[in-house]
């Protein structure tokens, strides 16, 4: 009788070399690092009510008061939990931020969980390494601002979480795997770079007799059905959410000399010692998965697929590092191990310690500007000054003649932030520009012939003189003024009689 394939591994897992090659040396008390991530997760829910609204995050808050079973940019899940929160707290940046804030702490859990699965009796590995990621400024700013990343990270381990439990005992979560893959599918495009790390981690490893079961294939079933909501809005789409993601995001000439250092950079969002941890991280796993470890199979698995392709897409386009992000939450498993072998206590705790002082700068910033940074190297003056453009806005929306006048920008982003923060009484749309979904909702025609109020700000200033309207007028600026220094300017003009 041939041996269950969750049981068939056992012998092999006898004599493949671990994960972790040998017990750490010391660092910072296991009591300490849990302390530090708990007293993160509530450093974080203090300071929600306090941020603004990110620029990209009121897009998607604009997308939850127009539910749909998909969207230009990007899957829908984003927008259905928003629309969920905003509906339970009411308006306001508290119900937006949020979501953001629960993902992570569950992706903290299971991260933990999957840490003490993978390398058993080393709760200071597996404490570690949820330390190393609560650390990481990049997964700092999705932790208090919703995106799709929320999400679509959360159901990318918790994915690989369940496919682990799956293989060694427990074959029904192979379904369950397979539903977090479709949610994760549903929340963003680059979870589908999970599903071959899956198959590396069977291929490599004796869990590979799984292929030749119908549960994987089950599976990979349920995936499909969440996620064909996305394809048949699509198909209905003339497949412009695909052809944006792979073609228009993704394509480009051959340049490397421009855009591979900024992909570099962008990795540095992990924070330098933080990224150099996981890459020791990676080639540990790389080369002990080869050798028969398991373990190691599923945290290579989960993170070369995804580092791989946008290694090569980075000859040819900017590579954001929130698109890669996932790939390295497996590969804070070996980076946590391989810090703690050490000797150096200082190279022990500089990673996290590092990564957690630029978070919190970032979060001290972002809610007071206190550090008097150039205005156009500080992300944090993308927050400010919102309430007051609003105000302006709904001033000039009030004292016009006429018809009430709608309001636009070029850029989504500015156009969603002022839909947020200038009320339900603002008609808020975008009018020139790279297309986005604000084209979905917005019909030329029905405008035809009616007013509107232009702005932008100082970051990005286009005047609206070849809009196609009559005639555009200066209607006054707007500094925002932080701590006696103008940290952004907003220009406002009227336009009369929209002629598309």
């Amino acid at each position: 009788m041939e041996p269950s394939p969750s049981t068939a591994p056992d012998s092999a897992r006898a004599t493949a070399p671990p994960l972790v090659a040998r017990a750490g040396v010391g660092g910072a008390p296991l009591a300490s690092r849990s302390a530090a991530v708990a007293v993160l997760f509530l450093l974080r829910l203090a300071i929600l009510p306090w941020l603004g609204l990110f620029n990209d995050e009121a897009y998607y808050w604009e997308w939850s008061r127009r539910l749909a079973a998909s969207y230009y940019d990007h899957p829908p899940l984003v927008a259905w939990i928003l629309a969920v929160s905003t509906r339970l707290l009411g308006h306001g940046t508290l119900a937006v931020h949020l979501p953001a804030l629960l993902f992570t702490a569950a992706t903290s859990l299971v991260l933990l969980r999957l840490s003490l699965d993978l390398v058993p009796g080393r709760r200071d590995v597996a404490w570690g390494a949820v330390l190393l990621c609560n650390a990481a400024p990049l997964f700092g700013l999705g932790a208090v601002f919703t995106t799709p990343d929320a999400p679509a990270t959360f159901f990318w381990i918790l994915t690989a979480w369940l496919a682990w439990r799956a293989v060694n005992g427990a074959p029904r979560l192979w379904y369950a795997a397979g539903l977090a893959a479709g949610l994760g599918l549903l929340s963003k495009y680059t979870d589908v770079f999970l599903l071959p790390g899956i198959l590396l981690f069977l291929l490599l490893t004796p869990h590979r007799a799984w292929l030749r079961r119908k549960e994987p294939y089950l599976a990979l079933a349920i995936a499909a059905l969440a996620f064909a909501p996305v394809v048949l809005w699509n198909a209905r789409h003339g497949w412009e959410s695909f052809l944006f993601q792979l073609v228009e995001r993704h394509g480009g000439a051959f340049r490397p000399w421009r855009t591979v250092p900024r992909f570099l950079a962008a990795q540095q969002s992990l924070s330098p010692l933080v990224w150099a941890a996981c890459l020791v991280g990676l080639a540990r796993s790389g080369r002990a998965a080869r050798a028969g470890s398991a373990a190691a199979a599923l945290v290579f698995g989960c993170a070369a697929p995804s580092l791989a392709f946008f290694t090569v897409a980075s000859l040819f386009t900017y590579v954001n590092p929130n698109w890669f992000g996932p790939a390295f939450l497996t590969l804070m498993i070996p980076a946590s191990a391989a810090l703690l072998e050490s000797r150096s206590r200082l190279v022990r705790l500089a990673p996290a310690g590092l990564g957690l002082a630029l978070s919190l700068v970032f979060y001290v910033q972002a809610i007071s500007l206190a550090l008097p940074l150039p205005p156009r190297l500080d992300f944090a003056t993308d927050l400010v000054g919102w309430e007051e453009v609003g105000a302006r806005l709904r001033g000039l929306q009030a004292s016009g003649a006429g018809a009430r006048p709608f309001v636009f920008s070029r850029r989504l982003q500015l156009s969603a932030l002022a839909a947020f923060y200038g009320g339900d009484g603002l008609e808020v749309t975008r009018l020139g520009g790279r297309r986005d979904q604000y084209d979905e909702w917005t019909s030329p025609e029905a405008l035809r012939g009616r007013d509107a109020v232009y702005f932008c700000d100082d970051l990005k200033f286009r005047a609206p003189d070849e809009l196609p309207f009559q005639r555009c007028e200066a209607a006054g600026e707007l500094p925002i003024v932080r701590h006696g220094r103008t940290v952004r300017r907003f220009f406002f003009w009227r336009c009369f009689a929209y002629q598309p």
